[in-house]
C-alpha cells in the first residue's frame, strides 16, 4: 500500500482480508477488468460487520445484531462468529452461507481510504482496489478504464462503467454510514444499552457464553418518556430497536 494514503477505512473486527491494496489509478489498472464472483473467502476472517440502517431489518432475519460502543458512538453490527477470526457464513468453496449479504461486504474488491496527511475530519478520501482479487481479470470482464478522446498519456484514459458505479456505492455506503450514526445515537445519550452475556446453545445442548455484548435494554426503553419514544419512532430508531430485539435469536446460527 502507498506510503501516502492510510490504512482502509475499516474497524479491527470487520477488517477484510484485502490481498494486495492499491491506490486506484488509470497508470497502474488501465488493463484491468471486473467480473462479478460468487467467492467470499476474503471474508473468511471477519467476525462481525457494521450496518446500515436500511439493511438492519433485512439482516435481522439472517444475523444476530448488536451494538458497539466507543463513548457517545454507537454502531450497529451484525455477528458473524462466536470467535475471533471466524466467519460461519463462508463455505469452503467460498460461497456464501445466507440468503442476505450485508454492504459492509458488497464494497469489495474496492474501498476508500483517507491520505495519510488527512485528519478525521477531512472528506478527501480516495478508491482503493484490491488488484489480487478474484474479482480482477485481465481477459473477461468490464473494463475498469475505457480509451476516450484526448491527448495521448493518462488523459486518453477514462473511468469506465464498473469504477462509476463501485465508487457510487462506496460514497452511497459512507453517507448512509453517518446517518446510520446519527439515528443510533440516542442509544448512548439516552442510556438505553446495557452490557450482557448470552448463553448460546448447541445441538448437544452446551451452552456456550457470550460476553460483553451491547444490547437494547427493553426496561429502559419502557420508562422511556413519551415524548421520547414519539420521536424515537418518527426517526426509525424504534423499528431499529425491534430488528434488534428480534434478531438475537439468530445466536444459534453461529453454532451450526
Amino acid at each position: 500500500m502507498s506510503s501516502l494514503v492510510e490504512s482502509p477505512l475499516e474497524p479491527g473486527r470487520s477488517a477484510i482480508a484485502y490481498r494486495q491494496l492499491e491506490v486506484l489509478s488509470a497508470s497502474a489498472h488501465r488493463d484491468l477488468k471486473l467480473v462479478p464472483q460468487s467467492d467470499y473467502r476474503f471474508a473468511a476472517r471477519v467476525a462481525q460487520v457494521p450496518l446500515v440502517a436500511e439493511e438492519i431489518t433485512e439482516a435481522a432475519k439472517h444475523f444476530p445484531i448488536v451494538f458497539t460502543r466507543a463513548g457517545a458512538d454507537v454502531q450497529a453490527v451484525a455477528l458473524l462468529s462466536l470467535n475471533e477470526d471466524a466467519n460461519v457464513f463462508v463455505g469452503d468453496d467460498g460461497r456464501w452461507q445466507a440468503r442476505y449479504v450485508p454492504a459492509w461486504l458488497r464494497r469489495y474488491p474496492f474501498t476508500f481510504a483517507r491520505p495519510a496527511d488527512s485528519d478525521a475530519s477531512d472528506e478527501q478520501l480516495v478508491v482503493m482496489i484490491d488488484s489480487a482479487a478474484p474479482h480482477i481479470h485481465h481477459d473477461a470482464g468490464q473494463p475498469l478504464f475505457i480509451s476516450a478522446a484526448g491527448e495521448s498519456g493518462d488523459n486518453d484514459i477514462a473511468r469506465g462503467p464498473a469504477i462509476d458505479q463501485a465508487v457510487d456505492y462506496l460514497e452511497r455506503y459512507r453517507r448512509a454510514s453517518l446517518s446510520t450514526g446519527q439515528l443510533v445515537a440516542p442509544l448512548a445519550s439516552a442510556d438505553l444499552l446495557v452490557e450482557r452475556s448470552l448463553d448460546v446453545f448447541t445441538k448437544s445442548r452446551h451452552a456456550n457464553r457470550v460476553g460483553g455484548l451491547q444490547i437494547v435494554d427493553r426496561e429502559r426503553v419502557m420508562r422511556a418518556p413519551d415524548n421520547a419514544i414519539a420521536g424515537w419512532t418518527r426517526s426509525g430508531l424504534l423499528e431499529v430497536v425491534h430488528a434488534h430485539w428480534q434478531s438475537l435469536t439468530n445466536f444459534r446460527r453461529l453454532t451450526q
